[in-house]
């Protein structure tokens, strides 16, 4: 009798327990199994081009990115900042420029671009994207200049298509060389999301810039010796959405002859935030301008139109028309002829001096009464042989800035 109990508890206790873990068994059987997560469940390599994805999916976001020069002992720094919608393909934002004291004016000009006034390019210029097209607002202009991707190549104005990006709507942004094949060296937990490292190389850091400022720069070695590396670091949220991304620019040169030799570095970072926001209000229609039917080469215009200096494309040969009962920052005077064939550099400005000192005397005195200096013009002319008889006959432009 005793026997038995012991051998039927056993048995007991061995159908109890199998039961138990039937039962457990089928309760894990029925639960459903936890999604892969979109970003972090795809193998490394590809981890960062999905937060790109996850990132874009959402109706709009807000960024802030400053890019940060070393200039001998002086800093220049190009702050990017606005809202995007990738979904509609629209942004709006601003890039504006701040200087320490000891950024000469040089290095001033030749990062803002130059103009047909006595000062660079505005500071500060509005930026936004809709779909193709790109519209600016130099300063504080009472308008927005509409670029259709046909005005991207008129003479002057090719600094205006990188303001548009490839990866995002607003250029320049460091998202911008998450398509350059860069190779992942780093992944780690940062909170609920990730920290990655991307090296890229500086050829392509160097799409980042306008093609004024990529002139200025090269990538560091020679063309024919391997590309120098630069690190990209991404982190992202739970979601996988990009929040933050920097990156030393360091392999980026200034070539020897130019305004940035002094150069010493460039540095950026990237903010992202408020994912899923409401989508940036694009300039309203009333206050665009066409680009084909406002931006002009300077000497187009005839004697007595007024135009504004300043386009926000760093030329100084394109102004844009303006109807002089507006207001406008400035009138041609005069347009004298010159001599036939093309004398020389210098020969060609005394000619022009000379020539706008003759005619603009002889202006209408309501034109010269707008001038906002007493007696004051300036003056400009073709200036290289291929350009001197383009229009007929070389011609200075003379034209005064006036009080409006």
């Amino acid at each position: 009798m005793i026997s038995r109990h012991p051998s039927l508890t056993r048995a007991g206790f061995g159908v109890a327990t199998a039961a138990a873990a039937l039962a457990v068994a089928g309760c894990f059987a029925g639960a459903p199994a936890e999604p892969p997560h979109p970003v972090f469940s795809a193998p490394k390599a590809q981890q960062p081009a999905k937060a790109l994805e996850a990132t874009l999916a959402t109706d709009a976001f807000a960024f802030r990115q400053a890019m940060t020069f070393e200039l001998g002992t002086g800093e220049a720094v190009l702050t990017s900042e606005g809202r995007m919608a990738p979904k509609a393909g629209h942004a709006v934002g601003t890039r504006s420029w701040t200087f320490t004291k000891r950024v000469t004016t040089a290095q001033r000009e030749a990062l803002l671009g130059s103009s047909p006034a006595p000062s660079p390019q505005p500071a500060e210029l509005g930026v936004a994207v809709e779909g193709t097209d790109v519209l600016v607002r130099p300063g504080t202009a009472p308008y927005w200049i509409r670029h259709a991707p046909s005005d991207f190549t008129l003479d002057g104005n090719r600094n205006v298509e990188s303001l548009a990006g490839t990866q995002v709507p607003f250029g320049g942004t460091l998202l911008e060389l998450l398509s350059s094949g860069g190779r992942v060296t780093k992944s780690t937990p940062t909170g609920t999301g990730r920290t990655y490292t991307i090296r890229t190389t500086a050829p392509a850091a160097l799409t980042l810039f306008p093609k004024d400022l990529r002139d200025m720069l090269h990538r560091g070695t020679d063309e024919a010796a391997a590309p120098l590396p630069v690190d990209l670091v991404l982190r992202t949220d739970g979601k996988g959405r990009f929040t933050r991304v920097s990156a030393d620019l360091g392999a980026l040169k200034a070539r020897e002859r130019g305004s940035l030799r002094s150069l010493k570095g460039i540095r950026a970072e990237l903010t992202v935030s408020q994912h899923g926001a409401g989508a940036p209000k694009l300039p309203s229609a009333a206050r665009q301008l066409p680009a084909r039917d406002t931006v002009r080469e300077i000497d187009e215009l005839e004697p007595g139109a007024c135009f504004d200096p300043h386009t926000g494309t760093g030329s100084n040969r394109l102004v844009v028309s303006r109807p002089c009962e507006t207001k406008h920052g400035a009138r041609i005077l005069a347009q004298p002829e010159m001599t036939t064939a093309y004398p020389g550099a210098d020969k060609a400005r005394q000619q022009a001096e000379t020539a706008c000192d003759r005619a603009v005397p002889d202006s209408p005195a309501a034109w010269r009464a707008e001038s906002a200096g007493r007696d004051t013009h300036w003056f400009t002319w073709p200036t290289d042989k291929w350009d001197w008889n383009e229009h007929g006959a070389a011609r200075a432009t003379c034209y005064t800035f006036t009080n409006y």
